[in-house]
């Protein structure tokens, strides 16, 4: 016979765990929004000054 404690135990581990696992999974999913979010904004601060190059030059 499964002791009722330890039971409970046991679920609230399973629970922290889950817990655990959605922090990291959030996080590294906001992590790669971020970065992608400064990979846009690095291609557009290049392409401007890719365009002031070409306006300066002819």
């Amino acid at each position: 016979m499964t002791d009722p404690d330890s039971f409970g135990t046991a679920l609230w581990t399973l629970l922290l765990i889950i817990g655990i696992v959605l922090a990291f999974g959030v996080a590294a999913l906001t992590d790669m929004a971020l970065r992608r979010g400064e990979d846009r904004e690095e291609r557009a601060r290049r392409e401007a000054d890719d365009r002031e190059r070409i306006r300066t030059t002819t």
